[in-house]
């Protein structure tokens, strides 16, 4: 079983070398069999390579996408 400090050092390759969040990701984070506590802790992890403007981007469009729902805006008012 690969341990989570191994699964860090794959990301840190990977994201170093150049590859997309979205790939490490999907290749590494998603298909491990860990709890999803570690894998958070991984996400994070390799999201900390993303720059700061594309975090803020991705997550002002989620956000946004999140308000949009009816449910939401509803509960909301």
């Amino acid at each position: 079983m690969t341990t989570l400090m191994e699964l860090q050092r794959a990301i840190d390759v990977g994201m170093r070398g150049g590859e997309s969040f979205s790939s490490v990701e999907d290749r590494i984070i998603e298909p491990s069999q860990l709890s999803d506590e570690a894998k958070s802790a991984l996400w994070l992890y390799g999201w900390s390579f993303v720059d700061l403007l594309d975090q803020r981007r991705e997550a002002g469009a989620h956000i946004a996408q999140i308000a949009a729902r009816p449910a939401l805006s509803a509960a909301a008012g």
